[in-house]
């Protein structure tokens, strides 16, 4: 395989990775928290970052990034409203699939997340210091926590991803839907120490490392990376769970979501999908596909659509179509996504509460490889 074919595979599973989302990355003002050692004291105390402790020390520093968000406060939830454009982005892969609610949780003598009822998709997910899910929950409910199930220390970074009633005409009582369900998200601690790393990592360092990490996957890409990176101690491999944190750390393991990317170019492409198996009423689960630059930026104005707000055909599939920024429309085009016109582009396939994951992991791989053999031509 050429170097150039290992690097686009590479990149478009990174593309497909960003969930979050991944969560640590979905806020403009948080990467602002990083701040060099300002004595040479400090930097003869920081460890240097290996591919060993490479997890723990990317997980600091996201633990970190939202306590500069708090005022370092624990057990305080913090919702974020803002919906992501090309104009409120600040990292790479960021999506419009759902809204965030953070908080760096003490569990000592056990905690607790609770969501209430709410009519679209909302999840639950708990990591540890270590990067392992601990617990993770979709639909409403409570989470219990203890220092007991984790891996390491008595911290847990919990995200709360609430989605948005698509299909609602009136927009305004839709966000007012979301907002209201974030702002009954409650968590009870019986704790409330502060988050001390145990190691003082070097950024320089972290930062290398992770760049090596995120190099030696372009030049030799892992199978099933996706499906072995994410998890608990038990579930995930090691070495695939390095690539995946290293490509967006606070992504969801495959019982909640799974993701699977695609490229293209041209003016106007167009494909028609049938749909995956999710959890559409129980869990109200959906689909999405999202498009990006080459850089892994949002660089278009509708970038995004979501399965709830898609225009089914009579055979109950759906038709998308992939039109350059400014391309005209025809009265027979469907679910239109803009693409960045005259460039290279990506496209991100999620769907959120598989009923099985490798079924579903089937589907989102099937409509990646169908894409980019029919946009790449």
């Amino acid at each position: 395989m050429s170097t150039f074919k290992q690097s686009t595979i590479a990149f478009a599973i990174i593309t497909a990775l960003s969930s979050t989302a991944y969560a640590v990355e979905s806020n403009p003002t948080i990467n602002k928290a990083e701040k060099a050692p300002t004595s040479v004291s400090e930097k003869k105390s920081e460890t240097i970052v290996t591919k060993e402790n490479f997890i723990n020390a990317d997980t600091v520093r996201a633990y970190l990034k939202e306590l500069s968000q708090t005022g370092a406060e624990i057990n305080k939830v913090r919702t974020v409203r803002d919906r992501c454009d090309t104009d409120n982005q600040d990292v790479i892969r960021m999506n419009d699939d759902t809204l965030y609610s953070r908080v760096i949780l003490d569990v000592k003598g056990g905690a607790t997340i609770t969501t209430q009822p709410y009519e679209g998709y909302q999840n639950i997910n708990v990591l540890d210091e270590n990067h392992v899910q601990i617990a993770a929950l979709t639909g409403s409910g409570t989470v219990k926590v203890s220092e007991k199930d984790l891996s390491t220390g008595q911290h847990v970074y919990v995200i709360i991803r609430t989605g948005l009633l698509r299909d609602m005409k009136d927009k305004e009582a839709m966000k007012k839907k979301a907002f209201d369900a974030q702002d009954k998200i409650t968590v009870t601690t019986n704790s409330n120490d502060p988050f001390v790393p145990k190691t003082t990592y070097s950024q320089e360092s972290l930062d290398k490392m992770k760049f090596k990490i995120l190099k030696d996957f372009a030049l030799h890409p892992q199978k099933d990376l996706i499906k072995r990176g994410f998890g608990s101690v038990k579930e995930r491999d090691l070495d695939a769970a390095r690539v995946v944190v290293a490509i967006g750390w606070g992504g969801m393991s495959s019982e909640s979501a799974v993701y699977s990317s695609g490229t293209g170019k041209g003016d106007r492409n167009e494909i028609t999908i049938d749909t995956p198996n999710l959890g559409y009423k129980d869990k109200k689960g959906f689909f999405s596909f999202t498009v990006y630059n080459g850089d892994g930026y949002i660089a278009t104005q509708k970038y995004a659509i979501n399965s709830d707000e898609m225009i089914p055909n009579p055979d109950g599939t759906y038709t998308l179509t992939f039109l350059a920024s400014g391309e005209p429309t025809l009265e027979s085009d469907k679910n239109i996504i803009r693409t960045p016109r005259g460039k290279f582009y990506t496209i991100a396939i999620r769907a959120y509460a598989p009923k099985d994951a490798e079924e579903s992991f089937k589907w989102v791989d099937k409509w990646a490889a169908k894409m980019t053999e029919k946009f790449m031509k």
